[in-house]
């Protein structure tokens, strides 16, 4: 039988061998990464079985991290991490993570969750291609928009921020992480790209006039999207 591959996101070196060392003995292969970032250094042709992912990272929080991980890998995701209140755990499995697995924890137990949610899994998940927000709908396979029966007049860019900015209604997202999920490589701190495609997207947003449609600028965090219904 082949052996499973296994993508381990955890920053704490030594735990990360460890637990790549254990695994590899039951037949897995393990790829490590210490940073959430460094999935973009991944050959883009390697697909995995199962992601198992730490929660506190040095360079994105778990939790924001999901999204890329299932755009970019089409497998479950366990989080493996020291952060045990119950509503780290809730909001964890609320994302779709397959287990919330809290540290410190026995080789021989993780060993077992992993080969539980392998078994449930049976094969890969199919990416989720569309979102709805009230009457917008967005197309990730089409590239394409709409507000009602009205396709929307989006370049691919303008797309892509939009899709990112809907998948995370209502929440502020940093320049850092809409660089990263958008245009595909790490952010030097100075490049402006984001801030110019999120005033182009904002303004046709603006042009639609739709009451509660809105990009908002939430100082000292970034921008967030959200189609409040209005009331009067």
């Amino acid at each position: 039988m082949k052996n499973k591959n296994l993508l381990l996101i955890e920053d704490d070196v030594r735990l990360g061998s460890l637990i790549a060392s254990f695994l590899h003995q039951h037949h897995f292969q393990v790829t490590h990464l210490t940073r959430g970032f460094n999935i973009y250094d991944l050959d883009d042709q390697i697909e995995f079985d199962l992601i198992v992912c730490d929660v506190m990272l040095p360079d994105i929080h778990g939790f924001k991290l999901f999204s890329l991980l299932q755009k970019h890998f089409h497998c479950p995701i366990i989080y493996l991490t020291a952060c045990g209140k119950s509503d780290d755990h809730i909001k964890g499995l609320q994302l779709g993570a397959r287990d919330y697995i809290v540290k410190p924890i026995d080789p021989n137990v993780l060993l077992a969750r992993i080969t539980s949610c392998l078994r449930q899994s049976g094969k890969t998940e199919r990416p989720k291609t569309t979102i709805k927000i009230k009457d917008l709908l967005l197309d990730k396979k089409l590239k394409s928009a709409y507000l009602g029966a009205k396709k929307l007049a989006l370049t691919k860019f303008d797309f892509d921020l939009l899709y990112v900015l809907a998948e995370h209604h209502g929440e502020a997202l940093n320049r850092e992480f809409l660089f990263h999920a958008t245009v595909g490589r790490e952010y030097d701190g100075l490049d402006r790209t984001v801030d110019a495609r999120t005033m182009r997207l904002r303004k046709k947003i603006a042009d639609l006039n739709i009451p509660g449609l809105v990009i908002e600028t939430i100082w000292g965090k970034g921008y967030a999207f959200s189609y409040r219904t209005m009331t009067a």
